[in-house]
C-alpha cells in the first residue's frame, strides 16, 4: 500500500503510558453550534482512480506536511490505500496509533462515495456500515474525540443510517452539500487546514475562510456533530417505528416475560402492564437513555458538560 513516506513524521509522542501530550482545542465559543473537540494529528486517505485529481496527496505535500515541518507537535500522515482490506488495515493502524500514542486525530478521506459506502481506487465499495464501526473503535479509543472530513460525494449518507442504539462513529463530520468540482474542493479544502494547523487553531475561522466569509446560512462547508445525529436517529424512532401498534406489542411482550419469569397473577401483571405502558411512552427518558450511550458518557462521563442534547 503506498504511503508518503518522504513526508511521514516519525512517531515522536510519547505512549500512553507517558505524560500525554499537549492538544489543540480549536473551536471558538463564537460557533453557530454548541461543540467542542481537541487534535493533535492529522491522517489523510486517499483512494482515487487513475487519471483523477491527487486531492489527498497535493493536500498533504501543500499544507499538512509543511505544517508538521514547522510544527513537531502535529502528526501528519498520508495513506494511500487501493482496496476494501488496505483501507481496513490503515483504520486498524490509526486505532492502534492513537491508544498506542494518546493521539487525538482528524481522520481526512479523498475517494469517491455513493450511497451504498466508499469507492475505492480499484471499484470495490466499502459499506457505510463497516466504515462507520471501523470509526467508532477509533473514537472510542479518541475518548469521543475524532473529527472526520469527508471530501466526496454523498459523505452524509453514513449517519443517515445511524440508530440511537449505536455508539456515534465520530465527533463530527465536516463535509459538503451539493456537488462540487475535485479542484474547488482541493481548494476548500487547503483553506480549511492552511487556517486550522496554523498558529490560531481556530476551528470557527478554518470553516470561515473554507467557505469565502459566506453568511453560516450560506455555508456549502460544514460541521455536523454527534448530537444532532443522536437527535435525527431519534426523531426517526418515534416517528416511523415507535407507533401505538408497535408500543402495544413491545408491551404484550415484556409483560408476558416479566409475568412468566415472576409468576405472576392477574393484579401482578395488571401493575407491571400499567408500568411498563408509561416507561415505553416516555419519550425524554429514552432519550436520555439512549444519548448516554450514543455519545459515550457511559464511558466517558467527563464529557457530559461539553454536550447540549
Amino acid at each position: 500500500m503506498p504511503l508518503a513516506g518522504h513526508r511521514l513524521r516519525p512517531a515522536t509522542l510519547r505512549p500512553r503510558t507517558s505524560r500525554p501530550q499537549l492538544k489543540r482545542d480549536p473551536l471558538g465559543r463564537t460557533l453557530p453550534y454548541n461543540t467542542s473537540f481537541a487534535f493533535d494529528s492529522v491522517v489523510v486517505i486517499e483512494s482515487l482512480p487513475a487519471g483523477d485529481l491527487r486531492t489527498g496527496r497535493e493536500l498533504f505535500d501543500t499544507v499538512l506536511a509543511p505544517a508538521s515541518t514547522a510544527d513537531p507537535g502535529l502528526v501528519s500522515t498520508l495513506y494511500e490505500p487501493q482496496t476494501g482490506p488496505e483501507l481496513h488495515k490503515v483504520l486498524t493502524q490509526i486505532r492502534r496509533d492513537a491508544e498506542h500514542y494518546h493521539r487525538s486525530p482528524i481522520v481526512h478521506l479523498e475517494m469517491h462515495g455513493d450511497k451504498s459506502g466508499l469507492v475505492m481506487a480499484n471499484g470495490t465499495v466499502m459499506p457505510w456500515a463497516e466504515l462507520a464501526s471501523e470509526l467508532t473503535s477509533i473514537n472510542t479509543v479518541s475518548r469521543m474525540n475524532l473529527l472526520l472530513v469527508a471530501a466526496m460525494c454523498h459523505g452524509w449518507h453514513m449517519v443517515s443510517l445511524l440508530r440511537p442504539t449505536d455508539r456515534a462513529p465520530a465527533f463530527g463530520i465536516v463535509g459538503t452539500e451539493g456537488d462540487v468540482t475535485a479542484g474547488d474542493l482541493l481548494s476548500t479544502m487547503q483553506r480549511f487546514y492552511q487556517v486550522l494547523v496554523g498558529p490560531s487553531h481556530d476551528f470557527r475561522s478554518a470553516m470561515d475562510v473554507a467557505n469565502q466569509g459566506l453568511e453560516y446560512c450560506d455555508w456549502r462547508f460544514k460541521m455536523e456533530g454527534a448530537e444532532l445525529w443522536l437527535c435525527r436517529a431519534f426523531t426517526h424512532y418515534v416517528e416511523t417505528l415507535s407507533t401505538e401498534e408497535s408500543q402495544a406489542q413491545r408491551v404484550n411482550r415484556l409483560v408476558a416475560d416479566v409475568a412468566r419469569a415472576q409468576n405472576l397473577d392477574v393484579r401482578g401483571t395488571m401493575q407491571v402492564r400499567a408500568a411498563l405502558s408509561k416507561a415505553i411512552s416516555n419519550d425524554e427518558n429514552w432519550f436520555n437513555y439512549y444519548k448516554t450511550k450514543f455519545l459515550m458518557l457511559d464511558l466517558f462521563p467527563e464529557n457530559a458538560g461539553l454536550t447540549s442534547a
